[in-house]
């Protein structure tokens, strides 16, 4: 999974700048989980779709919906390296995290 393309959509009246980031492949349930590690993640299901939150303390949120290729990211301009460099990390962590889990599948089926 790949940031393809990180947008500023809008300002929010608290000065609090929202972008949107538009990934290569869907969002999937490890992805959420795996948020669930680094901060609190709410989801609700609202006519069929999963959605989440995820809160890192008071510096950024992120949006979504399972299975869609986009995400939201919510925070104040003063967090902006810090939320930048945790989608960042987060992606990484996420793609590290696939592989391992990939070649543990592989490794069993193929033995």
């Amino acid at each position: 999974m790949d940031i393809l393309k990180r947008k500023r959509t809008s300002k929010c009246t608290s000065g609090a700048l929202v972008y949107e980031y538009f990934l290569s492949d869907p969002i999937d349930s490890a992805f959420i989980a795996l948020l669930g590690g680094f901060g609190s993640v709410e989801k609700r299901e609202l006519g069929g779709l999963l959605m989440f939150t995820f809160q890192k303390d008071d510096c950024f949120t992120l949006k979504g919906i399972l299975d869609d290729v986009l995400f939201y990211a919510t925070y104040q301009r003063s967090y902006s390296k810090v939320a930048e460099k945790f989608i960042d990390n987060f992606i990484t962590s996420y793609n590290i995290s696939k592989a391992k889990s990939e070649d543990i599948i592989f490794t069993s089926t193929s033995g």
